[in-house]
């Protein structure tokens, strides 16, 4: 899931090592919605960016927006942890 080295697509500093950040995560990871990301915007763009996104284009009235971006990944992993600790007992 690593890119060889190049520029970062957010901040465009040159990095060692690129990563893949899908930006519709219910989409496949083709170009079109793939970004190169250094490690810093990845998560920046994961835990922050797509639920500010998320919460501005639904009030501009947008439609149909993907449902990972509604809330941050660390928020969507720990609901998920949740769920499977209640599963069990």
């Amino acid at each position: 899931m690593k890119a060889r080295e190049g520029t970062c697509e957010m901040c465009g500093h040159f990095v060692a090592i690129r990563q893949q950040a899908q930006i519709v995560a219910e989409g496949n990871k083709t170009k079109p919605n793939v970004m190169l990301l250094c490690p810093s915007c990845h998560v920046i763009f994961d835990t922050q960016l797509k639920p500010k996104l998320y919460v501005a284009l639904t009030k501009a009235g947008t439609k149909n927006l993907p449902a990972s971006w509604k809330k941050s990944i660390y928020t969507q992993a720990a609901e998920a942890s949740q769920k499977a600790r209640s599963k069990r007992t």
